[in-house]
C-alpha cells in the first residue's frame, strides 16, 4: 500500500471530520465524548467491525469513562495509507448514529 503524502492527508481528513495528524509518528488521531461508558463501549464494538472488515486495526483507547481516543496509522508501510482514511471513513459514519 502506497503511503499517502502530507498534503493529501490534510486533504483528505478536512473532507472527513475533526481529525488531527501528527506528521512527526505518522499518525491520525481522534477523541470524541460519549454520554457515558456503556456508549463509549458500544461505538467502540462496532468500530471494531468496521476495523475486521477492513483487517486495519486503530489503537482504541477508553479514558475515564466515556472519553474515546482513536489512532491509525499503517505500521508496515511506516505512514497513513488509504486504509487509514477508510477507517477515518467508518468512524465518521458511526459516530454520526449517536448525534
Amino acid at each position: 500500500m502506497d503511503l499517502l503524502k502530507d498534503e493529501d492527508i490534510a486533504n483528505r481528513i478536512r473532507m472527513i471530520g475533526p481529525w488531527d495528524y501528527d506528521s512527526d509518528d505518522k499518525i491520525l488521531i481522534r477523541e470524541t465524548m460519549f454520554k457515558n461508558f456503556m456508549e463509549a463501549m458500544g461505538f467502540l464494538n462496532k468500530l471494531a467491525e468496521v476495523a475486521e472488515k477492513l483487517d486495519h486495526h486503530p489503537d482504541m483507547t477508553l479514558c475515564e469513562y466515556n472519553r474515546v481516543i482513536i489512532t491509525t496509522t499503517t505500521h508496515d508501510a511506516g505512514g497513513i495509507t488509504d486504509n487509514d482514511i477508510r477507517l477515518t471513513q467508518g468512524f465518521e459514519e458511526i459516530l454520526e448514529s449517536y448525534d
